[in-house]
């Protein structure tokens, strides 16, 4: 059995190595060498030069957008936690009970999602730093303020953005209620919370995955846009929209002072790009429809078929 376990895991790495599996390894160890050739030189010079330049007050082009990542992701990754907890309870309860629940339910996000997300979520902003900006006794330093402002940015996205994944989840909790074994378990007198925590909610959990990571790069297009237009993150606080909003100005004068723009859209796309393309990954490996399967021709083991 040892034998048979090393000769397997053997297999498994030489399989690997020559690129007969479906992950796509050389591509991965290409894209690590082109990222390991741009990382050396620009991390060496980080010490001595400024690699993208400085803004009009003096700062590091490259750090600030650096540290933005950091804002990107804090953003994305709050606010998908704070949409996950109505999405789910709404979604799977009107898909379960039906009815005049799913009614009110369905009224409920279908009234959300009428509104513009960027005009709804700008007015509940303006709500919140207007609480801030009347009371800055309750904030001792502005670091401080920062934080609590980006929590609250947080808790507007995922409050204001949880109607597409509740409508995912309660299609597919209509379905998953007629099967047989939700069937059976609700004719044994199981508890209506019980049949939803055991029976229907693992079967809904890769849509929750899969809409989680496809949700993530547009939260951060949100927080780039709601800061563009002043009422994001705090002006403190590093992110691209304020990056690209103090851009603006540099734009218009005489030369033209372009990096600190180019800089944080090229960080930006490419952050957007990336959570893409690993939101296609996270799809085709839970979304059985959406698989693709490539043949492979197996190689000859010098042993007779029988």
């Amino acid at each position: 059995m040892a034998r048979a376990g090393r000769r397997s895991f053997a297999q498994s790495l030489r399989a690997l190595l020559r690129n007969e599996t479906d992950l796509p390894v050389r591509a991965a160890w290409l894209t690590l060498a082109a990222m390991a050739l741009l990382a050396g030189p620009v991390i060496a010079l980080m010490g001595h030069y400024h690699v993208l330049g400085t803004d009009r007050t003096g700062n590091d082009v490259l750090l600030q957008a650096l540290k933005s990542v950091r804002t990107a992701f804090v953003i994305g990754t709050l606010a998908t936690i704070a949409t996950l907890p109505l999405a789910i309870v709404f979604g799977v309860v009107a898909g379960y009970f039906r009815g005049w629940v799913d009614d009110l339910i369905q009224y409920v996000y279908t009234t959300l999602s009428s509104v513009p997300n960027v005009l709804l979520i700008a007015a509940c902003v303006l709500m919140v730093q207007a609480f801030i900006d009347q009371h800055p006794e309750l904030f001792e330093t502005g670091a401080e303020r920062a934080d609590v402002r980006l929590l609250l940015l947080c808790l507007v996205l995922g409050l204001t953005g949880w109607a597409s994944l509740c409508r995912l989840l309660r299609a597919e909790t209509l379905k998953v209620r007629e099967l047989e074994y939700v069937q059976a378990a609700t004719a044994f007198g199981i508890g209506p919370l019980r049949i939803m925590a055991r029976h229907i909610l693992p079967n809904v959990m890769h849509l929750v995955l899969i809409t989680t990571v496809l949700e993530f790069s547009a939260l951060i297009l949100y927080e780039a846009v709601l800061s563009y237009v002043g009422v994001g993150v705090d002006p403190s606080m590093n992110s691209y929209g304020g990056m690209i909003n103090l851009a603006r100005s540099e734009m218009s004068r005489d030369p033209v002072v372009w990096w600190s723009f180019a800089a944080a859209f090229g960080f930006m796309v490419t952050l957007v790009l990336a959570a893409n393309l690993f939101a296609d990954g996270v799809r085709d490996a839970f979304d059985p429809r959406s698989r693709s399967f490539r043949a492979r021709v197996l190689p000859a083991s010098g042993k007779g078929v029988p």
